[in-house]
């Protein structure tokens, strides 16, 4: 099969095609005629050009590979997940077993393991904002918490690094608490339908509006819990008495348990809580949570790896290593449903993991912004 730049390429033979569907969270999510205005103009792509070529030129889509790329495929996480790279490596076996995965583990997601280690950390803070002594929270923690921890170091550093205690602080602590819950609420996993956290409390609708991110019973769970009445009481107090809330507000609202460095941002969100300005640079490690996020250096190798074998495999060669095992053996639908997968890993990489794919030395910034949750 020889495909071309001069195959037929109009607005319709594109929207009509699976290919079509893979892009969200990319500027070709805008369409044909509005990417250009998103910075990339999918009618210039080549590559997509020939993709679609490819696709056009089997006898027939089958059901499961339109479920892949409208799936599998489309919804990969932009910007990254604490369990990377499982959800790229679940993208290539749905194509090499013909079989869309029954729940997309990517963006909102997190398994029952890790909210347990946010909970731990909720009842320190929340502790703290009842009165209690970080000894009396280290006590029930070593009960209950988990047993990787020192938990009357972990509370004892997280009752110094608060110091004293002030409205703004409590009022911050208060806030902190309500976001984290709702993630732990409202984030959900295989088993795990919004129905095993938080029982017993009211923290936003967890129905919420908008699109679904994967897994369609379950759509985008970002602002519900903003409108909650006492929230909003908060915020506003904390407009008045915080003179950094602009900052605070960012970081905590951007604070998604499913980011890499969940548990590092909380670590550093706590820090400028205490210190009551934002954090800059280095802050002392005093959750003992620095194991909780991938080496950058090597999920840089994996991925420029991973992306080669993808490539090599389409392309017939026999140098596809991991991907070999994944994807099986090569069929016509197989091939170009791996090139459109490197297509949107490329997207993936360039939009939002450049820093995954491509990491900096690190740097000391006078001021930081909002955490970055992008950052693996």
């Amino acid at each position: 099969m020889n495909i071309t730049s001069n195959s037929e390429w109009t607005k319709t033979i594109y929207e009509q095609s699976a290919s079509s569907t893979c892009w969200w969270f990319t500027p070709y999510d805008a369409g044909w005629d509005e990417s250009h205005r998103h910075g990339r103009d999918l009618r210039e792509d080549a590559e997509l050009r020939e993709i679609v070529a490819m696709e056009r030129a089997l006898e027939g889509v089958p059901d499961w590979a339109r479920r892949v790329a409208g799936g599998a495929i489309r919804w990969l996480p932009p910007c990254g997940h604490y369990l990377f790279p499982r959800s790229y490596l679940e993208a290539a076996a749905a194509i090499g077993s013909e079989t869309p995965p029954t729940f997309i583990h990517g963006c909102y997601t997190v398994e029952r393991s890790r909210k347990e280690r946010m909970a731990d950390y909720l009842l320190c803070l929340d502790a703290w904002l009842s009165g209690a002594s970080a000894n009396t929270a280290a006590a029930e923690l070593d009960v209950i918490g988990s047993d990787q921890v020192d938990w009357p170091r972990v509370c004892s550093g997280l009752w110094d690094v608060l110091g004293e205690r002030t409205e703004t602080k409590e009022l911050l602590v208060e806030r902190i608490l309500h976001r984290q819950r709702w993630w732990l609420k409202s984030m959900v996993w295989d088993e795990d339908a919004r129905d095993q956290w938080c029982r017993d409390e009211f923290l936003g609708d967890i129905r919420c509006e908008g699109d679904h991110y994967g897994n369609p019973d379950f759509c985008d769970p970002w602002s519900a819990e903003h409108t909650s009445p006492r929230i909003a009481w908060v915020e506003k107090r904390l407009a008045e008495t915080c003179e950094e809330w602009d900052w605070f507000r960012t970081a905590i609202q951007e604070s998604w348990l499913c980011a890499p460095k969940a548990f590092r941002f909380l670590e550093r969100l706590i820090w400028a809580v205490g210190s009551g300005r934002p954090a800059a640079g280095d802050v002392p490690a005093f959750l003992q949570c620095d194991d909780t996020y991938p080496n950058s250096e090597e999920t840089a190798r994996w991925w420029h790896s991973f992306l080669d074998a993808l490539r090599s495999w389409w392309r017939d060669s026999r140098d596809s290593g991991e991907a070999a095992q994944l994807l099986e053996q090569r069929t016509p639908v197989k091939r170009w449903l791996v090139r459109l997968l490197v297509r949107r890993l490329e997207f993936c990489e360039a939009e939002r993991l450049a820093k995954l794919a491509r990491p900096q030395p690190r740097t000391r910034r006078g001021r930081a912004p909002p955490f970055a949750q992008e950052e693996c």
